[in-house]
């Protein structure tokens, strides 16, 4: 990604929601998320005006039907959620799951923001593979991550936002009137942490 035009530092991945939510949708729009769900996804898509419909994800293996999440896409939907490694459950969504979900996400011409906060906590031969990876998506994805949880920073406030530049613009647009920027010695120190690996 290019740093000039394709990333976005923010006041953690939260606030970094909050600004794809808000810079995709209009009112009436949809946004889908699998469920359990970060709290925020209901909340910063409610103040975006616009809907959240979510797919279960059912244990004990955390698995979803593609049948429900492609039903789940109408004429509104904007943007699908994608939180792997997930919050609360753990699961790291499959290479097989993830390339169904591209599917979608490419035959609905629709935008994927992802919440990969815990990128670096697999467990049990479990690895991270981000979706933007997969061919085609890197172009219609918002990878958000931050220090929090990798580095045990939560406090810190420091997340971050890859995407192409047409999202990226839209996201700074929006960014520009929430926080505008997250603390100047909290970036340096999360860029020292970022170069230790």
């Amino acid at each position: 990604y290019d740093p000039d035009t394709e990333v976005t530092i923010f006041a953690g991945a939260t606030e970094a929601i909050y600004c794809a939510l808000t810079a995709l949708c209009n009112p009436g729009d949809n946004i889908v998320a699998f469920e359990p769900a970060y709290d925020s996804y209901v909340a910063a898509t409610r103040l975006a005006g616009a809907a959240l419909t979510t797919i279960p994800l059912r244990g004990p293996h955390w698995d979803y039907a593609p049948a429900d999440l492609e039903r789940s896409i109408g004429p509104r939907t904007k943007a699908i959620i994608l939180n792997s490694p997930h919050n609360p459950t753990g699961k790291v969504f499959s290479p097989a799951e993830l390339e169904a979900i591209a599917a979608i996400c490419a035959k609905r011409d629709i935008w994927l923001i992802t919440d990969e906060v815990y990128e670096e906590l697999t467990y049990d031969g479990h690895r991270h593979i981000s979706i933007a990876a997969l061919p085609g998506m890197r172009e219609r994805t918002i990878a958000i991550s931050s220090i929090a949880k990798t580095f045990s920073f939560t406090g810190w406030k420091v997340g971050f936002a890859f995407a192409p530049p047409v999202l990226t613009n839209a996201l700074r647009a929006v960014h520009q009137f929430t926080v505008f920027c997250s603390a100047t010695p909290l970036q340096h120190g999360a860029a020292g942490l970022i170069s230790l690996d």
